[in-house]
């Protein structure tokens, strides 16, 4: 959850940004509005289109996706006396929901204030249209269908102009572009960009009610000049769509402005290179987890020893790394990272007695395997899903929470990263963890111990229908 929203807040800076640079200037105002929702649009698909298949055919995105599983994929690093120790994540999200509940209630003040009012004004024709009558001093304003005005208050030449551009906000349904706007930037309160464009929004969609004022033959002069007369009115909401709505400089310096040359129509079609970018940019991850799920069967196993082989071998200064095989499915330098802290390279003589462990390994491993599958029956367990397996919640903060540092562990200074392996069945329960890789006895117990008392995910899907997965957590001990 949090890295979906962490993207969708990307994408809409790297959206605004392109907006602001190549579009802002431009008088093609229905062109702006389609850009400026589909902006929204692409926020929100980018990071829940999964291309995965597709680009897991191109050699260079695995590559990248490879380098993006060793350095930047989550590892939950559980310390001694860490127990509650991501309790700042409950009291963040706790302070973040309080504000997005604020403003909501903000938003449905606002909205009900327009109702209120609808049904406490008076109705009357003006203009031939049908409009609720203000008594006070507020300014001009629709929502939707409903046109709000004082007629007593204005000429019949002004009441023409803003029956024309109220009317323009009504006709093309401006009210629900405001709406979703507004909405967004209630989610999204956290990212400035969202704000900018909000405001961005209801300022063409201004220029839009504008242009269709003087493109009835009205004076432009004369309708700046009625604008700058009712420009410090009050409004009733925000949400609104405001005649007299801030700022009028932009808007008048937008009237006379020179229409853009429609050959400039033509750039808009970038978007489509940029929505493709983010979206091979935003799969990148979903690619990297599928390359570290991978990695828990068997014919990932051969391709870590040549891959191993290609690679200086090291070993522990103090001891070697062990792996007990009747639980793995890996030999250890396939999921080795770049942690060389205290290892230093074997000789050339070692290194042939090296590799010929290595495929020893793999033979077991493969026999474990074997006799896994056995075990399993008629079962099969799909190593990637379409859709794979997720945790209600945060996993990290539940394994954080359960887990204990254990005491001998600490004691004798045991630490590094476990990874343990297990299957997330149709029915979300979790099965037969298993250590992928070992770091001590006690260790790997306490990760066991807690990855096999975990509740119920949800599970895997392919084509719509839920099977069993294999899942892989990496879980790094780490003492102070």
């Amino acid at each position: 959850m949090g890295i979906c929203f962490l993207k969708i807040n990307i994408a809409l800076v790297i959206l605004f940004g392109f907006y602001k640079l190549m579009f802002s200037s431009d008088t093609f105002f229905s062109w702006k509005r389609a850009a400026l929702m589909g902006m929204y649009v692409v926020a929100v698909l980018v990071p829940g289109l999964n291309c995965s298949y597709w680009l897991n055919k191109s050699v260079g995105v695995v590559s990248m996706a490879n380098e993006y599983a060793d350095i930047i994929l989550p590892i939950v690093t559980i310390t001694p006396g860490d127990n509650g120790s991501f309790g700042w994540e409950a009291v963040a999200m706790t302070a973040y929901s309080m504000v997005v509940a604020v403003l909501l209630l903000r938003l449905l003040w606002q909205l009900s204030a327009i109702v209120l009012l609808k049904r406490k004004c008076k109705k009357a024709e003006v203009c031939g249209i049908n409009v609720c009558l203000l008594e006070g001093d507020e300014g001009p304003f629709s929502f939707f269908h409903w046109i709000f005005l004082n007629p007593m208050r204005h000429s019949q030449l002004e009441l023409d102009e803003i029956i024309a551009h109220e009317r323009a906000h009504c006709r093309q349904l401006h009210s629900l572009d405001i709406l979703f706007a507004e909405l967004f930037a209630i989610v999204f309160w956290v990212n400035p960009f969202a704000w900018l464009l909000k405001r961005e929004v209801r300022l063409n969609l201004e220029f839009l009610a504008d242009n269709n004022v003087l493109a009835g033959g009205r004076d432009s002069k004369e309708y700046q000049y009625h604008l700058l007369g009712l420009a410090y009115r009050k409004n009733v909401a925000t949400i609104s769509n405001n005649f007299n709505v801030l700022p009028l400089k932009k808007r008048i310096k937008m009237m006379n402005k020179k229409r853009t040359n429609g050959v400039a129509k033509a750039k808009y079609v970038l978007y489509v290179p940029l929505a493709v970018m983010l979206l091979v940019v935003s799969n990148i991850e979903i690619v990297a987890r599928e390359i570290a799920s991978v990695t828990t069967n068997g014919p990932a196993t051969a391709v870590s020893v040549n891959r191993q082989v290609s690679k200086p071998l090291m070993v522990q200064k103090e001891k070697p790394m062990a792996v007990e095989m009747g639980n793995a499915d890996l030999p250890v330098g396939k999921e080795e990272k770049s942690e060389t802290e205290g290892v230093v390279p074997l000789t050339a003589e070692a290194e042939a007695p090296a590799v010929e462990n290595d495929e020893a390994a793999t033979e077991a491993s493969e026999e474990e395997q074997a006799d896994q599958k056995q075990k399993e029956g008629d079962r099969k367990v799909y190593a990637v899903s379409e859709e794979m397996p997720s945790f209600n919640g945060s996993v990290n903060a539940w394994l954080v929470q359960n887990m204990k540092y254990p005491v001998d562990a600490a004691r004798n200074k045991e630490q590094g990263t476990v990874i343990v392996k297990f299957i997330v069945t149709a029915q979300g329960e979790v099965k037969d963890p298993v250590i992928v890789r070992s770091i001590s006895p006690s260790l790997d117990k306490e990760a066991l111990r807690v990855v096999s008392v975990m509740p119920k995910w949800n599970p895997g899907k392919n084509k719509g229908k839920s099977v069993d997965v294999y899942y892989c957590i990496p879980i790094r001990f780490k003492l102070n």
